[in-house]
This record gives C-alpha cells, sequence and structure tokens, in this order.
C-alpha cells in the first residue's frame, strides 16, 4: 500500500510539473517602447488568435537594449518590439537569427544579415507645420528651404543625441547636404531633447515647423485638427526602418517566433496603419485613411540605414562640435 502511494504521488508529482511546463510555455515576454494602445491591440490579437498569452514590459528603447545586454546569462525577455534598426544593429549580437516567412515581402536592407532582427515598420520622416503661424504659399517644400536663414528661430527638432529618429533626420539632411547643410539646419532649428515634445509643440503653435515623424504629426491631421499639415520634402522624405527581434537563448523561443511571424503579417501590419498610422516595411502593405501611399511620396533612394549606422560616431561628433561652436 505504502508504494501505491509512493507511485501515485510519483506520477502526481509528474503530471502537475508536466502541465506548469507547458503553461510556462505558452507566453511570450515582450519588452517593447511603443504605446500601450498599440501594445494591446497586438498581444490581445496574439493571443486570440494562438492562445498564447503575451506579457508586455513597456519601457525605452535604450532601456531595454541595456537591460536585454544585463540578462544575456539568463535571459527574461523573448521579443523587443520596435526601435530603430541602428539600435538593433549595434546591439545584435544579444538576439538569435530567425528567418521569419513573411519576411520575404519586406524591401532589401530590411533583414539583419543573418535574421537577427526583422522589420517592422517604417518612419517617413517628414515637416510638420502649423499653418496658423506659416501661410501655405510661404511653406517650406523642401529640406533645403529648411536651411534658408529666413527660417531661424522657427523650427524645432529633437536631440540626436538623444533620439534614434533625430539621428536618422539628421543622417539625412548629411546624405542630401553635407556638413554644410547640418551646420545651417543648426543655426536655424531649436533643438529639444525629446521627440515628443516636436509635435505637441508645434500642433500647440509654440513652434511653426517641427522636423518630426509622419505618423506622430498625422495623428492631429486624423483627429480634426486644422491648424496641423505634413509636408513631404520634394527632395526626398526619409524612410527610417524600425525593427522587432528575438533574444539569444529566451525562455519562450517557439512562441517567439510565432509572434514575430503574427507581428510582421500583413493583416497585423495593414491594422496596424489603419487604426495608428505607422507604416508598414512590408512592400505588399495596404493604404491608411488620409494618408498617401509610399509611392506618390518623393523619398530619398540614397537613404541607408547601414551607411547610417557605420556613420553615426562620426556624425554625431560633427553635430556636437558645431553646436559647442555655436
Amino acid at each position: 500500500m505504502h508504494r501505491q502511494v509512493i507511485r501515485y504521488l510519483a506520477v502526481l508529482s509528474f503530471v502537475f510539473f508536466a502541465f506548469a511546463g507547458v503553461a510556462a510555455a505558452a507566453e511570450v515576454v515582450l519588452y517593447s517602447s511603443n504605446p500601450s494602445e498599440l501594445l494591446d491591440l497586438v498581444s490581445q490579437g496574439f493571443e486570440a488568435k494562438t492562445g498564447v498569452k503575451v506579457s508586455v514590459v513597456r519601457m525605452g528603447t535604450g532601456e531595454a537594449m541595456k537591460r536585454i545586454a544585463a540578462e544575456k546569462d539568463k535571459p527574461l525577455c523573448d521579443v523587443f518590439w520596435s526601435g530603430d534598426a541602428a539600435v538593433l544593429e549595434n546591439a545584435k549580437e544579444n538576439f538569435q537569427s530567425y528567418k521569419s516567412p513573411e519576411a520575404a515581402a519586406l524591401p532589401e536592407g530590411n533583414t539583419e544579415q543573418e535574421a537577427r532582427w526583422t522589420a517592422s515598420n517604417a518612419h517617413v520622416m517628414i515637416i510638420m507645420v502649423n499653418k496658423s503661424l506659416v501661410k501655405d504659399e510661404e511653406a517650406p517644400k523642401t529640406w533645403q528651404d529648411l536651411l534658408d536663414p529666413k527660417w531661424k528661430g522657427k523650427i524645432v527638432m529633437a536631440n540626436p543625441e538623444k533620439s534614434g529618429s533625430a539621428y536618422a533626420q539628421v543622417y539625412g539632411i548629411h546624405k542630401l547636404y553635407g556638413l554644410d547643410g547640418i551646420k545651417k539646419l543648426i543655426a536655424n532649428a531649436k533643438v529639444l531633447d525629446s521627440s515628443s515634445l516636436i509635435y505637441k509643440g508645434v500642433a500647440a503653435g509654440e513652434y511653426p515647423l517641427g522636423i518630426t515623424m509622419e505618423y506622430a504629426a498625422h495623428r492631429y491631421v486624423a483627429g480634426g485638427d486644422k491648424n496641423v499639415g505634413i509636408i513631404y520634402p520634394a527632395d526626398g522624405a526619409f524612410l527610417a526602418p524600425e525593427a522587432t527581434g528575438i533574444v539569444k537563448n529566451c525562455p519562450h523561443p517557439e512562441e517567439a517566433r510565432k509572434f514575430v511571424d503574427y507581428l510582421i503579417s500583413k493583416s497585423v501590419e495593414d491594422e496596424i496603419f489603419a487604426k495608428f498610422s505607422r507604416r508598414p516595411a512590408r512592400l505588399d502593405a495596404g493604404e491608411a485613411e488620409g494618408l498617401p501611399a509610399l509611392n506618390k511620396i518623393a523619398i530619398l533612394k540614397s537613404f541607408d540605414v547601414m551607411e547610417a549606422n557605420k556613420l553615426e560616431k562620426e556624425i554625431l561628433a560633427k553635430w556636437k562640435e558645431i553646436v559647442l561652436s555655436k
């Protein structure tokens, strides 16, 4: 009888731990810098489709990269989404290779060479205008127009030393107009520490013009703010991809791969675009109401994410030197 009880308890323990293991596996831990509403949309949709729970830990991209690096010997995170592709490129040793079948729809250069990160969406860098402060006929039409001294003190942008999107904007200006272009931009612009202060400030009428991201400006337009306008510079808007990656040796690798497949699928990216104005990186993406298709926008073709990453220290050193010499 005693042996039967022992056997029974052993079997019960085995079943308990087996089921506990299954339950633990049916989860994805996501580190993300995205807005809560967007994270809710994706995590709830994924759970409804797969039954896999998404545990979201929201933090800034820089903080997430530091935490993932600190946890590398015992990772707590499965997937990171999303930050500038250049940021993930710099941290790629902490991510594992995974070539999602959905990545076939991405343009060249939107996956890391060993698929350690994959582009999920792309930010279009534009000029945001407060139309109550700038008449249509006087508004800039190009990036080059912003370098004209007449706009001195009327442009606001984020600090590229603290913002990945702002660095993408500065790299684009450098690509078009070199170091001289950066000098003229610095002479004209007021530089703030946070990207969110740019679109909020222009919308509030604190600044006539702001260099920012399309989706951020479009939220005001879509919300009915008639004072906000978007200018797609004729010399080429900058298209900067953001990316997702699976953490190396993550606790739930199978679920992580399923999550990435879901995240960059056409239906999910189209839904994100429609509801949050964040353009998909996919070439077969749909359209969002009130925004032009990418093929209707002049895009700077020479904008190179990998080159931007290689030149970052050099360009930011020049930026700092110019700022300090003002």
